[in-house]
């Protein structure tokens, strides 16, 4: 692929194991796989910070702690330590001590040794509780990753301000469910909203209020949610957001 320049690109699709094995352990974007036979799987060995999915029809085999979604037709094999999210009509083998997440239309999931499968939330319910959000059973605290300039909160794509101490109310909210990313406010657990914003440069985490019976629990739910109206409690600084905020907070000092 010649010299690349990693730290300019959000997202890269290789297509051999030379390819996959360049790219540098730090690199924070989306990893697209379209290789991968069944005798000669593509080798996943690193735990790159962004996400490493795997599309198409590949093959691809998880090794050691890395992570890999599989998505549409994709098949992996889930070794060691390695953790799986199986997305649409891919099949995965989770062997020894790995984890599959379980977001499956159709699909099959075959497990040995210590392996286990997480079957993913169905209710808002349900998504408290695995997420661990803190609620009293009619609103509950969630998350929102934004950017941030000049002390002015807004949202990456119709530059939708959010103001602390102030509600936000969406124009429309789509009530599908079947929809994974339609109209409406956008919130999470706070793993999520790290792991979506972690390559800007100015990412923002917002501690938000949101009425439960408003929200739309999106069907497979890969952590994002919506509703039409969020109260905006806090910014809350990346240091106090585990180890992967301390290190989202330095990156934006450097």
């Amino acid at each position: 692929m010649g010299n690349i320049d990693y730290s300019r690109l959000e997202e890269i699709t290789v297509r051999d194991q030379e390819e996959l094995d360049a790219i540098p352990d730090d690199f924070t974007g989306r990893i697209y796989i379209e290789f991968g036979t069944l005798y000669n799987r593509a080798i996943v060995r690193k735990e790159y910070p962004g996400r490493v999915v795997a599309r198409g029809n590949s093959r691809v085999e998880a090794r050691g702690n890395s992570r890999v979604e599989a998505r549409e037709n994709s098949s992996v094999v889930a070794r060691e330590n390695s953790s799986v999210e199986a997305w649409e009509n891919s099949s995965v083998v989770a062997r020894e001590n790995s984890q599959v997440v379980d977001r499956l239309t159709f699909g099959r999931i075959e497990i040995t040794g210590n392996a286990r499968i997480v079957y993913m939330p169905k209710t808002i319910e349900e998504y408290c509780s695995f997420y661990g959000i803190e609620h009293d059973k009619k609103k509950g605290k969630f998350f929102k990753c934004v950017h941030k300039k000049e002390d002015t909160f807004f949202s990456g794509y119709e530059n939708f301000v959010y103001k602390i101490g102030e509600k936000a109310v969406a124009d429309k909210l789509d009530p599908d469910p079947r929809e994974d990313c339609g109209h409406g406010i956008h919130i999470a657990h706070l793993a999520w909203v790290l792991d979506y914003g972690n390559n800007w440069d100015d990412l923002a985490i917002l501690e938000v209020e949101a009425e439960l019976d408003k929200i739309v629990l999106p069907d497979g739910c890969p952590g994002k949610i919506r509703c039409n109206e969020v109260k905006v409690i806090r910014e809350v600084p990346l240091e106090e957001c585990g180890i992967y905020g301390k290190i989202l907070a330095k990156r934006q000092k450097t």
